[in-house]
C-alpha cells in the first residue's frame, strides 16, 4: 500500500466527521452561512492537499525541483496528528463558542429575573 494512501486513508475519518458536523451545526442554526462556507473550504482545502500530495511529489521530482525522498512513514504520522490537532482545536473552539453563548443567555435572564425582584 503506497504511503499516500495510507496518509488519506488515515486522515479522510477526521475530514468526513468535520464536513459532518460543520453541516449539522448550520442545519441546528449553531453556525451561520459564512461560518459553514469557511469551515468547508478549510476543510476542502485540506483533502485536496492531501489527495495531490503524491502527484504534486512526483511533478517536483521529475522536474528536478526537490531531490528529497517521497513520504516516511514519520511523515504520514505527523500529517496525520497535525489534522487530528487541527480537528481537536476546531471542535474546542465550537464547544467555547457555545458555552459562551449559554452563559450570555443565562446571565441575560438572570438579569430579567433580578430586575423584576427589585420593582
Amino acid at each position: 500500500m503506497s504511503r499516500y494512501l495510507l496518509l488519506l486513508l488515515l486522515n479522510l475519518p477526521f475530514i468526513i466527521t468535520a464536513i459532518i458536523s460543520q453541516v449539522t451545526q448550520y442545519k441546528l442554526g449553531k453556525a451561520s452561512t459564512r461560518r459553514l462556507y469557511v469551515q468547508m473550504s478549510i476543510w476542502f482545502m485540506i483533502l485536496l492537499g492531501l489527495v495531490i500530495a503524491e502527484p504534486l511529489y512526483e511533478w517536483l521530482f521529475r522536474r528536478g525541483l526537490t531531490q528529497t525522498d517521497s513520504l516516511s512513514l514519520f511523515d504520514v504520522v505527523q500529517i496525520t496528528a497535525i489534522v487530528l490537532v487541527f480537528y481537536i482545536a476546531n471542535r474546542s473552539r465550537q464547544k467555547i463558542d457555545l458555552l459562551e453563548h449559554r452563559l450570555r443567555d443565562l446571565h441575560q435572564e438572570l438579569s430579567i429575573k433580578l430586575s423584576e425582584t427589585k420593582d
